[in-house]
């Protein structure tokens, strides 16, 4: 190679790195632009326009839109008056999954909050959805731009469309409306009656999206979650919360997955004298499976979802004792 030649690549190689560096500046200028604007769980689907930094919380929760309903339409006021805690939920609808869950869980505790447990209220078909996980077009539109979030997505393997969806919220200034759940009163309803109908339908459609060969790998992010929690001095508990339907495809996987991670992880909590003295024997890890319980319709106002007097039923008689 002549001298013209090593001229011209080294040119390109500090032209390359110049617009890396500008691009990068640029980056962490809009990062965090908007952490002075704060609401309270209920007032928004957002979480980072929640959470803050350096907050403490007795509850963190996690989970799809059946766990985000337990802040919707007040319903987070009643779940902390309840528990008689201060409960942060970093539940996302729109079917959030076990790869967002983890974004946001790891971001939380970025910014120097704390958690003293947290509750995965897990659902079957995040275990096989890419739509819920990689493909999710959901859990970050109404999330303000964070240059560490971006770097996640990166490392976590999500296609390019979702870097680039997310890289479009640095435009956005309306939070008030954008974050705002768009269904408000939805959850006191009661559902009329149970279609068998429409739980067929909805049994073919889960089917029709799941994808099997994905469930081990996602099941790995169960790890990865658990691996947040112990380091922080949480405790974790998954519940696999109560649904109208029996026999829910992917159900009965994703119960012996679950029972397999759970129990390897008290196993090793055991033989950790370190994790024992901070988060006490067999306690740091917990699941419950309690997708058979409550199939009164009258705690639902659709066939997968609590209604008000369902998030408050689920609070008193099941979560308060786990908790």
């Amino acid at each position: 190679m002549d001298s013209q030649s090593k001229k011209i690549i080294l040119k390109i190689i500090i032209f390359s790195i110049l617009n890396l560096v500008i691009m990068l500046s640029l980056l962490l200028f809009f990062s965090g632009s908007n952490r002075d604007i704060k609401f309270k769980n209920w007032e928004t689907e957002s979480n980072l326009l929640v959470t803050g930094e350096n907050e403490h919380y007795d509850v963190a929760i996690l989970g799809t839109s059946r766990g985000r309903v337990f802040s919707r339409d007040s319903n987070h006021l009643t779940m902390e008056s309840v528990l008689g805690r201060k409960v942060v939920n970093l539940s996302k609808g729109g079917g959030g999954g076990l790869m967002p869950a983890k974004i946001h869980l790891a971001h939380f505790y970025r910014r120097g909050n704390r958690a003293n447990h947290v509750i995965y209220f897990i659902d079957p078909w995040i275990f096989f959805c890419p739509i819920n996980n990689e493909n999710n077009t959901f859990f970050l539109k109404d999330e303000p731009f964070e240059i560490y979030i971006l770097f996640d997505l990166i490392l976590n393997g999500f296609p390019s469309q979702r870097i680039t969806s997310y890289l479009q919220m640095i435009a956005v200034d309306d939070w008030k409306s954008i974050s705002k759940y768009a269904a408000p009163n939805l959850d006191k309803l009661t559902l009329k009656a149970i279609d068998p109908v429409k739980l067929e339908e909805a049994r073919e459609h889960y089917l029709g999206l799941y994808e099997p060969d994905k469930f081990e790998h996602y099941s790995k992010f169960i790890n990865d979650i658990n691996g947040l929690a112990k380091k922080h001095n949480s405790k974790i508990t998954y519940i696999m919360l109560p649904i109208l339907m029996r026999d829910f495809p992917g159900a009965k996987e994703v119960d012996a997955k679950l029972k397999k991670i759970i129990n390897k992880e008290r196993a090793n909590d055991i033989n950790n004298n370190e994790t024992n003295s901070k988060i006490g024997k067999q306690e740091s890890f917990q699941y419950y499976n309690l997708i058979d319980e409550m199939q009164d319709r009258h705690f639902f106002y659709d066939h997968m979802h609590f209604n008000n007097k369902g998030v408050e039923y689920f609070t008193k008689t099941y979560l308060k004792p786990i908790l």
